[in-house]
């Protein structure tokens, strides 16, 4: 991949730590502070359910992300990449709801992982390669 005549991508692993703390720290966060003040069981699923389905979706959609600007794939609709993105990642939010017996903890999750990927999706940019002169 060094041979490609592209100038450096905007996706490395110090972004991926950038976008995915964040992602794991601030629903935990926001969920667990809420969960205090009320006295409601949200605490315990602040960092669990919550915090990792955000992180894991955020994760996910970074390194699909990536991939999008590798294959040069919607790059100039980016809204119908960030859609899909979503999409799949509520997809695989109910699926994982479903295959781990958590019906309970469904809302939680799918948000989420909505959440986290659009958060993440609307954040970064994905380079158009053919557009640039070298």
């Amino acid at each position: 991949m060094k041979n490609r005549d592209c100038p450096p991508s905007d996706f490395s692993l110090r972004l991926l730590m950038v976008a995915a703390i964040p992602a794991y720290v601030f629903p935990a966060l926001m969920s667990f502070i809420s969960a205090f003040f009320f006295k409601t069981d949200l605490m315990m699923a602040s960092y669990t359910t919550i915090g990792l389905s955000s992180l894991l979706s955020t994760i996910l959609s970074f390194i699909i992300l990536w991939q999008f600007e590798l294959r040069q794939l919607f790059v100039r609709k980016k809204w119908v990449g960030s859609l899909l993105i979503i999409l799949l990642m509520i997809g695989l939010g109910m699926l994982c709801t479903s295959l781990f017996k958590l019906q309970s903890e469904r809302f939680n999750i799918i948000t989420s992982a909505f959440l986290g990927a659009t958060i993440l999706t609307i954040r970064q940019h994905i380079k158009n390669y053919k557009n640039e002169k070298n």
